[in-house]
């Protein structure tokens, strides 16, 4: 690899770094505001849950904007899921519904009619339609980019793993009651806030991945060639 190719890839997995870092501070940050202003930032419908559908419609702008068309149209689930990651922020998939999309009881509980069980049916068959093309096309490159510690493969797993975190840390008191473990308020608090803020830095990643798969291509076959 050549110098400049390295200081390409070194560039890339710096703005990984940069973005990753920025998370984990504005997590600081909001950790130590008084809990008034907590709960306003961190509200349902408040600035980082805007912010986070922001994000999301940003991801979708970016590929269409920076991608090649081709490149964009071939690679349409990951529009679509940026979509489904915006409209679960929204709480679209329980607002249309009488248990929620992704709940069981939608299709087993009698309170729901059978027009909107097939409804509900399509969508999530669509949705797991689309799940089982990008992980039939992309695991393969994922994984091995991940391996040669790709920049634009770094930040979409770190945007994984914030998935993860969300989910764990959502409801976490509940979740560590059945093993006997009792969090105290400060520490509910605490993984509210990682919970919350944690959301937002997945399209944070998720964009800065898109962009990555865009420019650090150009910048390497741009940079001048060391070969004699």
């Amino acid at each position: 690899m050549t110098a400049s190719a390295q200081n390409t890839v070194t560039g890339g997995k710096a703005i990984v770094f940069g973005m990753t870092v920025l998370v984990f501070a504005m997590m600081a940050v909001v950790a130590q505001l008084p809990m008034p202003m907590q709960d306003s930032l961190l509200a349902e419908g408040g600035p980082f849950e805007t912010l986070s559908v922001v994000g999301y419609g940003l991801c979708i702008l970016l590929m269409f904007v920076l991608w090649p068309a081709g490149s964009a149209a071939r690679r349409w689930y990951f529009a679509v899921f940026m979509a489904l990651f915006a409209a679960r922020e929204l709480d679209l998939d329980k607002k249309p519904f009488t248990e929620g999309l992704l709940k069981a009881r939608q299709f087993s509980s009698d309170g729901v009619s059978l027009m909107e069980k097939g409804v509900a049916g399509v969508i999530l068959l669509a949705i797991i339609t689309t799940g089982l093309i990008l992980l039939r096309r992309e695991t393969w490159g994922f994984i091995r980019g991940v391996a040669k510690g790709a920049a634009p493969q770094l930040a979409v797993l770190i945007g994984l793993l914030f998935i993860v975190v969300y989910k764990l840390t959502d409801g976490l008191a509940r979740k560590l009651e059945p093993f006997g473990i009792t969090l105290g308020q400060d520490q509910i608090d605490l993984a509210y806030v990682i919970e919350e803020v944690g959301e937002l830095g997945i399209p944070l990643m998720f964009a800065v991945a898109i962009y990555l798969t865009y420019r650090l291509p150009r910048l390497a076959a741009a940079a001048p060639s060391t070969a004699p």
